[in-house]
């Protein structure tokens, strides 16, 4: 693929274009920062958390584990099974050793994270469409399209009360924008935004002949071993995305380029070696090996919904599209071969493809860029309109999430008494439910028994069984084999059945601690 002769309108984008990425962050920090400007429901605590608690806080227990021990190595404190300590996160490995610099917390740093994330996606993306776009307005078009464009499902959202439950309960939970049918949506996650731009970086040697060189081809290779160990959906999205260039060239009648595609296979096998021998050490480990399946699974969105998650933007890239066909642009097959990768992997019945959602709009961003600059250009009486329905999304995303924020960051502030007793104790595994058990971690050195729903091996099966353990007077010989065989050495319960539990237990407890409906019992 050749790369598109510089003219005289490249070079370095203006100081100017910082301000995009800017106010994207300030946008996705709002629903964070409100929760210093309301206080919080009667009886209840903010987490600090503004996205996802459950899963915000199993990242947080990741970046906290590194105030303890410096190694990228963490251990998984959502079960009490013993365990070596495998699990390899590089992006929560850099925000904690951030938090043990500055003495933040580890969910502050999470969520700052979200920041600089942002700023070095949009950083590498700008370096990326340089081969693409030679012109600055195109790159900057692309930009502005990536920082706010949404589809219309914002909008379909408030005739919510006009619509048959069914259909507004499939609405709500298929348009969601935490599955990123938007870049502007994903950007909530700051995980998603660092792999994005890893992404990119790995990307550009590999697709442009130009930007290629045995140092650059080597580079590429480490840092797609990197982007493994910091969100490997992205790092087998660039796979497929590599591999598709050829195939649509294939399809659309253009000869493929045997020697690149051979080096371009020699840098993703070298790198998958590389995974896969590091993967393979990992698995030795049964905790690891029981927490690390969920790659697998059928677990989907439909493709039907394109026409609404992408809306005007999949109307502009259809037309760019057909532009850049017409025109022979160079990066055509990438961009085409990029857009069906994705597609592919999202609908795979093997995989959880809505794990890929969020890498869809990028190359749609890019091929729309110049049919939607000229058609605001050129057709001023349609921009009005347009721009309402293609950025407005995001204004309305942040409200929502701003609204939303106060509800789901919330958690009762007697489950935070129970935290704050256990926070000073010596650490040590912990039996509780498992919404209490999602929260300990995040900011305690102690490990769970059931907590979160992915991290926590035969999370179902445990759930029901502290159910049992507290109210089943039939499951009290497993309650205390239990304590035994997992090393129990706290145990949090309904206050309303703490002398229940404690009656139950080989031994009564050492030290029994009130905290409103909830209390924590201390064991030998």
């Amino acid at each position: 693929m050749q790369t598109p002769t510089r003219g005289a309108d490249a070079g370095r984008l203006p100081a100017a274009w910082w301000l995009i990425p800017a106010t994207v962050a300030l946008l996705r920090m709002l629903p964070v920062l409100s929760l210093d400007w309301a206080p919080p429901p009667p009886g209840q605590t903010y987490l600090g958390v503004s996205y996802l608690p459950a899963d915000f806080l199993a990242y947080s227990s990741l970046v906290r584990q590194v105030s303890e021990n410096a190694t990228p190595f963490f251990y998984d404190p959502f079960t009490s099974e013993p365990q070596t300590g495998r699990f390899l996160f590089l992006f929560h490995w850099v925000v904690g050793l951030a938090a043990r610099v500055t003495g933040a917390s580890a969910v502050a740093a999470l969520e700052w994270s979200r920041v600089p994330a942002i700023f070095a996606c949009f950083a590498a993306l700008a370096w990326f469409l340089r081969p693409i776009f030679p012109e600055r307005r195109d790159r900057i078009a692309t930009l502005l399209l990536v920082a706010f464009a949404s589809g219309i499902e914002s909008f379909l959202l408030l005739l919510v009360p006009e619509l048959p439950e069914a259909w507004a309960l499939r609405l709500r939970e298929d348009t969601s924008p935490y599955y990123g049918w938007s870049l502007f949506a994903s950007f909530f996650n700051p995980l998603w935004s660092t792999g994005l731009a890893l992404g990119l970086l790995v990307l550009r040697p590999l697709l442009f002949t130009a930007e290629r060189s045995r140092r650059a081809l080597v580079g590429a290779g480490a840092l797609l071993f990197v982007l493994f160990f910091v969100h490997p959906y992205t790092a087998i999205g660039v796979c497929a995305i590599t591999g598709a260039t050829p195939v649509v060239a294939w399809l659309l009648r253009q000869p493929p380029t045997w020697r690149r595609e051979l080096e371009n296979a020699l840098v993703l096998g070298a790198a998958l070696v590389a995974t896969g021998a590091l993967s393979l050490w990992q698995l030795q480990d049964p905790v690891y090996r029981a927490s690390s399946g969920g790659i697998f699974g059928s677990f989907s969105k439909s493709v039907l919904w394109y026409p609404v998650t992408l809306g005007v933007l999949g109307v502009l890239a259809l037309a760019g599209g057909r532009r850049s066909w017409r025109e022979r642009h160079p990066a055509r097959f990438a961009l085409f071969g990029w857009v069906a990768a994705i597609v592919l992997l999202q609908t795979l019945p093997i995989l959880n493809g809505y794990k890929f959602v969020f890498l869809l709009p990028l190359p749609l961003c890019v091929l729309a860029a110049p049919a939607a600059r000229e058609l605001f250009a050129r057709r001023a009486w349609l921009a009005a309109g347009v721009s309402v329905l293609l950025f407005g999304g995001a204004l309305l995303q942040t409200v929502e999430a701003v609204r939303s924020t106060r509800a789901v960051g919330a958690v009762p502030s007697d489950l935070m008494r129970a935290v704050e007793t256990l926070a000073r104790e010596p650490a040590g595994n912990a039996l509780t439910s498992p919404g209490v058990g999602n929260v300990l971690p995040a900011f305690t050195s102690h490990r769970v028994f059931v907590g979160h729903w992915f991290m926590t091996p035969e999370f179902t099966s445990r759930s029901v069984w502290f159910r049992r353990f507290v109210w089943d007077p039939g499951a009290a010989a497993e309650l205390r084999r239990t304590v035994r065989v997992q090393g129990i050495r706290y145990v949090i319960v309904p206050s309303k059945r703490a002398d229940y539990v404690a009656g139950q237990l080989a031994e009564p407890p050492l030290e029994r601690r009130p905290a409103g409906e909830l209390e924590v019992l201390i064991l030998r």
